[in-house]
């Protein structure tokens, strides 16, 4: 039997005993060890839940209980929800009923004030009427003189009206740092402004006649202030909140503390209501189940059994469809483990006419199919195997990727979309006379730009041999390649050749991207854009292939790059582009051609973010040599 036990059961019983033990040897710590064994309880018993719910029908069973219980709690909630949203709403209203009802008092008084139309007899009513007031009262009167108001009254006398704007208003203001509400009239000749101000004892006084009450939050304690950074709040305010549940009371008020183009703003602040919760229910309760008809009674008693009806159909149907689901799974199962041992024969017959049922016929194609399956795998992984032999017969085709002669130093980069690439780039070097670069581009990528990219280069290096200048080779390239090539292909180059003894270079372009130029006695870049057209297009003709020539000198630099590198694109859809291109040139310019190449491939990997070829990227960077300087790394 104890062979059974895990080290947590014998764990858990060792300290129900060390409990017992405690309790009569020792019970200041008994409630130590009772919470560390109620713990240790709860963790293994979500621990056998956990394992127990492996099986599926275990999980489903606890999913319909689920089912039944989610509704009845959502129900529960609903209902709950609702009586709050009625209690706040009727809170508000109650709230917002005595709060008007005061104001409603105040403008009556100022009517009252302003029928005097006589400075000496508004004071002489005031002293008949204070005897009578209500508490937190503040009056101010003002006399009319021209276009302007002077207060001639004002209640108590330390009150400062200095920032009130004199103007019809009613409803919440602020000012010197208080929070009031009241109205302000003006007459003919005189203008009343009558406001209690509020705090929490006065707010206290509303709550006489209702089971709300509101908690003062003072609107400058919401925000910070130019002395300290942050506003206190009202000392009267109260912080009592245990017996309550709270919502808010939102208003609007003037705050003539703060101007804004000479008028005062109007903000937005709020009090906590405050409602007895239980008070307000058992008033809810006796009015319904003491109700003289008991209608009310009976429509709750109804509904309280049509949700039991409700949730004992809902078991049902949850167990019916847990019966269906378990059953059709465990088929499943035992079809994959016949397949795992090599029984591909195996069927599964199920008619539940639901998606269970297309899952099993889904599992039967896939048991009928598997041996296909294997077969494409295995010719997957060989043609694989083919382009990676491919691709490494096609890098040999290329140049080596950084090159020195006397004169110049070249670093190339060749990086495919695919695993082969449509790409081309070679330089031809003969020592003191002439040095030709190219950069090409078969339309496409994959196996068939590959292929032709093999042929451009077979038609190259047999024109080359004769130093062709560039727009000859183009038109040469053109009528070689002509008839090998699609309708839907075409090939885009730039050439560049360099007279080595004339200190000048031509380049010719066909359909490509421009080439890049750095002038280094100027520091500045310009493109080199020759008309052309691609090769293999119906509209080609050698007149349309033009040439320009210039002079070059120690320190420039001559970049030919594929579109593929131009336009990299980020997740933002933003493309590289030429500019930047030819910033990172002028801005490198003093590096070796080498150390520019792997700033540019740099740039374009963080550039990109995702590091994602969308085409195939070639570029060369030509930089001339200083006289003199060592060919370190000459290839």
């Amino acid at each position: 039997m104890f062979n059974r036990w895990r080290t947590a059961d014998i764990l858990i019983a060792l300290l129900v005993g060390l409990t017992i033990i405690v309790y009569f040897l020792y019970k200041p710590a008994f409630r130590i060890c009772l919470w560390i064994l109620v713990i240790a309880a709860l963790i293994r018993l979500l621990i056998i839940v956990k394992k127990s719910l492996w099986k599926i029908r275990n999980r489903l069973i606890f999913s319909a209980v689920f089912f039944v219980a989610t509704p009845l709690f959502l129900i529960i909630l609903f209902f709950w929800t609702i009586g709050n949203v009625v209690i706040t709403q009727y809170g508000t209203v109650i709230m917002e009923n005595l709060m008007n009802g005061r104001l409603n008092t105040a403008e009556q008084l100022a009517n009252t004030y302003l029928k005097c139309n006589n400075s000496r007899q508004m004071v002489i009513v005031f002293n008949l009427y204070a005897k009578i007031q209500l508490s937190f009262f503040h009056v101010v009167f003002w006399e009319k003189t021209g276009n302007s108001y002077r207060p001639f009254f004002k209640y108590p006398r330390t009150f400062n009206e200095e920032k009130i704007a004199v103007k019809e208003s009613r409803g919440y203001f602020m000012v010197n740092d208080k929070l009031y509400h009241g109205v302000l009239r003006t007459g003919n000749d005189h203008a009343v402004l009558i406001a209690f101000e509020i705090n929490q004892v006065y707010l206290d006084s509303l709550a006489a006649i209702s089971d709300f009450r509101l908690k003062y939050r003072n609107p400058k304690a919401r925000y910070p202030t130019q002395e300290t950074g942050f506003s206190t709040l009202d000392p009267t305010a109260a912080d009592d909140y245990s017996d309550i549940s709270l919502f808010l009371f939102e208003f609007s008020y003037l705050d003539f503390d703060t101007q804004a183009d000479a008028k005062s703003m109007t903000k937005h602040s709020d009090f906590l209501i405050s409602g007895d919760q239980d008070k307000i229910y058992n008033k809810i309760k006796k009015g319904i189940f003491e109700s003289p008809k008991g209608t009310t009674k009976s429509i709750v008693y109804f509904l309280i059994g049509v949700l039991g009806v409700l949730i004992i159909i809902s078991l049902f149907i949850g167990f019916r469809i847990i019966r269906v689901i378990t059953r059709s799974v465990d088929q499943l199962a035992r079809g994959t483990q016949r397949i795992r041992n090599g029984d591909f024969s195996f069927r599964i017959r199920t008619r539940s006419g639901d998606q269970l049922q297309y899952l099993a016929e889904s599992f039967n194609e896939m048991a009928a199919g598997i041996d296909r399956l294997l077969i494409d795998e295995k010719e997957k992984q060989r043609l694989e195997e083919e382009l990676r032999i491919a691709r490494s017969i096609q890098l040999k085709l290329l140049p080596a990727e950084s090159f020195h002669t006397d004169e110049f130093e070249i670093a190339a980069a060749n990086i495919p979309a695919a695993e082969i690439a449509g790409d081309y780039f070679d330089y031809f070097y003969q020592p003191g006379k002439s040095l030709s670069i190219f950069v090409a581009d078969v339309s496409g990528k994959g196996a068939s730009a590959a292929f032709y990219m093999a042929e451009l280069k077979g038609v190259i290096n047999h024109l080359q041999r004769d130093a062709m200048s560039p727009a000859s080779l183009i038109g040469e390239c053109h009528e070689s390649m002509e008839k090998s090539l699609d309708k839907a292909t075409f090939i885009t180059m730039n050439m560049a050749l360099f007279r080595i003894p004339e200190k000048k270079f031509r380049l010719a372009r066909a359909g490509h991207t421009q080439a890049i130029f750095f002038n280094a006695r100027e520091k500045k870049c310009r493109d080199i854009y020759p008309e052309g057209v691609a090769i293999g297009l119906i509209n080609f003709t050698r007149e349309k292939i033009k040439e320009i020539e210039l002079p070059y000198q120690t320190g420039d630099i001559l970049f030919l790059f594929s579109d593929g590198l131009s336009e990299i694109m980020n997740e933002k859809d933003e493309v590289l582009g030429v500019e930047q291109l030819r910033h990172l040139i002028a801005k490198n310019h003093h590096l070796s051609a080498e150390e520019i190449k792997q700033r540019v491939l740099d740039f374009s990997i963080k550039f990109s973010e995702t590091g994602i070829n969308r085409d195939d990227l070639t570029f060369i960077v030509l930089k001339v040599k200083e006289k003199g300087k060592p060919d370190a790394g000459r290839t």
